[in-house]
C-alpha cells in the first residue's frame, strides 16, 4: 500500500478517519470496561464489531480503487472470514486479527476487465495484500490491528487470498486437527452475501464431518502439550496458558465441538462460551462440569479485559497498585484482591479438572503421548 503521506488527500483523509473512529471507540468500550459498566462478553463484541466495521468499510474503498485502474471480476467476489478472537467476539483492546481471504469468480472469467486488466488469482491477492497493509500500516495516527494469516489453507506459504474451490477442498480433506479446532471459531464478516452464504456453508461441510475420536483425542492432547511447552506459564495470571486458563478451556469447547458438531450442528458455536452451554444443553456436557468451565472462562475473560487496559504484560500481582488491585478485584466480583486470587486459584482448578476428564493424559485407549 502507498504510505499514508504519499496518498492523495481524499485517501489520506478517509485513513486517518478510519485510524480515529477505530482509536475513539475502541477508547469508549475500555471505559465502559474499567468503570465495570459493561460485562466482559459484551466488551468482547463491541471490540469485535468494530474491527469488522473497519474491516468492512476498508475492504469496499480499497476494492474502488483496485477497480479503478484494474477493473473488476466479472461475477467474482471476495470475502473475509475471522478467526480466533475476532471470530468468537471475544476480543480485548489490543487483540490482532486471525484473517482468512476467500474470494470466488465464473470459471470462463481469467481475468479483470480494467484498463490494466489482472489475473483472476493475482487480483484479488492485491486487494488481500491492501487491505492488510490498511490495517497494519503505521501512521500519524497509529496502527490499527495487527493481523495474523497463519490460519488460511498452507498457513504462511499459502497464498494470501484462496479460492472457494480450494478452500472448501482443503477443509473437506486435507486439514489438520488443528485447523478444524480453528474452524470451529471461523466467521464471515465482511464480502457479498451470495459469497459470505457459500463460504459459510463451505464451513459447516467442513466441521459435519464425521470425526475419527481416537485420533481426534490424542491430536487435541498433544496439541494442548506442545503449547504447554512452547508457552510455559509462570503464574495463575498468565490466563490464556495456565492451567485451567483460557486455552484450556477452549480445547474443551472445541474438541467437544469436533466430536459431536457433525451430529448437532447448534453446538458449533464460535464463542466459547455459548458453546459449552449449547453442549451441556444437548447433553454432551455433564452440567457441574460445564458450570466449572463457564465461571472460569467468565471470570478469566473480566480480568483479560482490564489487564489488556490498565496493566503491563506480563502481569505480576506482587508489584501491582491498591487501585489495580481493587479494580481487578471489582472486575472479578471478589470482596478484595486476596479473595480474588483464591477464586481464580479455584476457578483454575476446577476448569482444569474437567480438562483432564475430557482430554486425559493417560486413558483407557493408551495413547503414546509424550511428557518432558
Amino acid at each position: 500500500m502507498t504510505p499514508l503521506t504519499q496518498l492523495s488527500e481524499e485517501e489520506a483523509l478517509f485513513q486517518s478517519s478510519v485510524r480515529r473512529f477505530a482509536r475513539d471507540q475502541t477508547f469508549r468500550v475500555g471505559v465502559q470496561i474499567i468503570e465495570g459498566r459493561i460485562k466482559p462478553e459484551v466488551a468482547g463484541a463491541a471490540f469485535a464489531a468494530i474491527a469488522q466495521c473497519v474491516v468492512a468499510g476498508l475492504l469496499a474503498r480499497l476494492a474502488q480503487e483496485l477497480a479503478a485502474s484494474a477493473g473488476i471480476v466479472a461475477g467474482g467476489g471476495f470475502c473475509v472470514v475471522a478467526m480466533g478472537k475476532v471470530g468468537g467476539r471475544e476480543m480485548t483492546a489490543s487483540s490482532d486479527l486471525d484473517l482468512i481471504f476467500v474470494y470466488d469468480a465464473p470459471a470462463e472469467i481469467e481475468s479483470s476487465n480494467g484498463a490494466k486488466p489482472l489475473p483472476v488469482p493475482v487480483y484479488y491477492a492485491r486487494l488481500a495484500k491492501r487491505l492488510i497493509d490498511a490495517l497494519t500500516v503505521p501512521t500519524a495516527q497509529g496502527t490499527l490491528y495487527e493481523v495474523d494469516m497463519r490460519l488460511r489453507p498452507s498457513g504462511n506459504k499459502g497464498p494470501a487470498a484462496v479460492s472457494l474451490e480450494s478452500f472448501s477442498r482443503y477443509h473437506a480433506g486435507e486439514a489438520w486437527t488443528w485447523e478444524r479446532l480453528a474452524l470451529t471459531r471461523a466467521r464471515v464478516i465482511a464480502g457479498p452475501e451470495k459469497l459470505k452464504h457459500e463460504v459459510e456453508a463451505a464451513i459447516g461441510r467442513a466441521l459435519a464431518k464425521e470425526p475419527n475420536p481416537r485420533k481426534l483425542l490424542q491430536d487435541c492432547r498433544d496439541m494442548r502439550e506442545k503449547l504447554a511447552r512452547q508457552f510455559a506459564a509462570k503464574s495463575k495470571w498468565d490466563l490464556k496458558f495456565a492451567p485451567g486458563g483460557l486455552v484450556d478451556i477452549e480445547f474443551c469447547a472445541q474438541y467437544l465441538e469436533l466430536l459431536h458438531g457433525w451430529e448437532v450442528p447448534d453446538t458449533l458455536q464460535p464463542d466459547t462460551v455459548m458453546a459449552i452451554e449449547c453442549l451441556s444443553a444437548h447433553g454432551f456436557l455433564d452440567s457441574s462440569d460445564a458450570a466449572d468451565l463457564l465461571n472460569a472462562a467468565r471470570l478469566q475473560h473480566a480480568l483479560l479485559q482490564v489487564l489488556r487496559i490498565a496493566a503491563a504484560a506480563p502481569f505480576e500481582s506482587s508489584d501491582v497498585s491498591e487501585g489495580m488491585k481493587a479494580l481487578l478485584a471489582r472486575a472479578g466480583g471478589a470482596d478484595d484482591f486476596d479473595g480474588l486470587e483464591a477464586g481464580l486459584g479455584d476457578a483454575q482448578s476446577r476448569a482444569r479438572g474437567v480438562f483432564e476428564k475430557l482430554l486425559p493424559l493417560k486413558n483407557e485407549l493408551s495413547f503414546p503421548l509424550s511428557r518432558e
